[in-house]
C-alpha cells in the first residue's frame, strides 16, 4: 500500500520513494535531504553533524541524521513523541495519547511533579501559567490531557512518559545563542531491550523528532539493532 507523504514522496512498504517523469525512484542515501525536506525532514545542524560524524564508524559523505518539526502551540513534545510511536500513517491523534497518558498519572506521581514545580516557582523558574500551590490532582490531570498552553511538556514529565511507554528516551541539547550541543542528562539508565526514541531540543523551549535515513527509509524509533552507534557512543560517554 503507498501512503503519500507529498504529491511526489510517496511510501510502501516502509520504503520512500519519489516520482520523477513517471518512475518512482528509491530516494538514496546521498541526496534523501534534498527530497524529505518537502515534507519537513531536514538535515541536523551543523554543529551536531559535525559531533556526530567525528563518532561514526563508518564515514558518510552525506549526514544521514535528520529532524522533524512536529509542531507547537505547546505540544511538541507529546507532538514528537506521538509520531514516533505511530508515524506518518497515524492513526491515534495527539488527543487520544494525552487523554491516555494523564490518566496514567497517580497521586503520587503528581505530588512528586507539584513539589518540583512549587520549588521552581519560588525560584521564579516556574514558566506555566497556573499555580502549582493551587492546582489539585484532577485539575493537573486535566491539564495534562487538554495540552497547548494549558501544559508545556518537560522533562519532568517525560520520565512519567517513558514508564508509561516503556521506551527510552535519548535527548540531545542544541543552543545556538549559548553554542552549546550535548547529551542532555536525563533520569533514567539506556535499556537496549526498549525501543528508543531520539529527540532534539532546541534553544531551552522547542523538541523535535530525530530520524536517520537507512536502507531506503527515514527510522524515527529505534531497537538496540537500528540505533545509530553514533548515538550509542553518545550514550556511552554520558554515563
Amino acid at each position: 500500500m503507498k501512503y503519500y507523504l507529498t504529491d511526489t514522496i510517496f511510501v510502501e512498504n516502509n520504503i520512500y520513494y519519489h516520482e520523477n517523469n513517471g518512475k518512482n525512484q528509491k530516494i538514496k542515501e546521498k541526496d534523501w535531504h534534498i527530497h524529505l525536506n518537502e515534507y519537513g525532514w531536514n538535515k541536523m545542524n551543523i554543529q551536531w553533524i559535525k559531533i556526530l560524524n567525528k563518532l561514526s564508524l563508518e564515514k558518510k559523505k552525506n549526514s544521514l541524521f535528520g529532524v522533524l518539526d512536529c509542531g507547537g502551540d505547546g505540544n511538541c513534545l507529546f507532538n514528537c513523541i506521538n509520531y514516533a510511536m505511530n508515524g506518518y500513517d497515524n492513526i491515534f491523534g495527539i488527543e487520544r495519547f494525552r487523554e491516555g497518558f494523564s490518566e496514567s498519572i497517580t497521586e503520587e506521581d503528581f505530588k512528586n511533579i507539584i513539589d518540583i514545580y512549587k520549588i521552581s516557582k519560588n525560584c521564579g523558574e516556574f514558566k506555566e501559567d497556573w499555580d502549582p500551590c493551587e492546582i489539585t490532582y484532577e485539575e493537573f490531570k486535566m491539564k495534562v490531557k487538554i495540552g497547548g498552553d494549558e501544559y508545556w511538556g518537560d522533562f519532568l514529565i517525560l520520565n512519567l512518559i517513558k514508564d508509561y511507554l516503556n521506551v527510552n528516551f535519548v535527548v540531545l541539547y542544541s543552543n545556538d545563542v549559548s553554542g552549546e550541543y550535548y547529551n542532555y542528562p536525563i533520569f533514567f539508565e539506556y535499556d537496549d531491550e526498549l525501543m528508543t526514541i531520539i529527540l532534539l531540543y532546541e534553544n531551552d523551549n522547542h523538541f523535535k523528532l530525530i530520524g536517520h535515513y537507512n536502507s531506503y527509509s527515514m527510522n524515527y524509533n529505534f531497537t538496540k539493532d537500528s540505533i545509530p552507534n553514533e548515538i550509542l557512543r553518545i550514550i556511552k560517554e554520558i554515563r
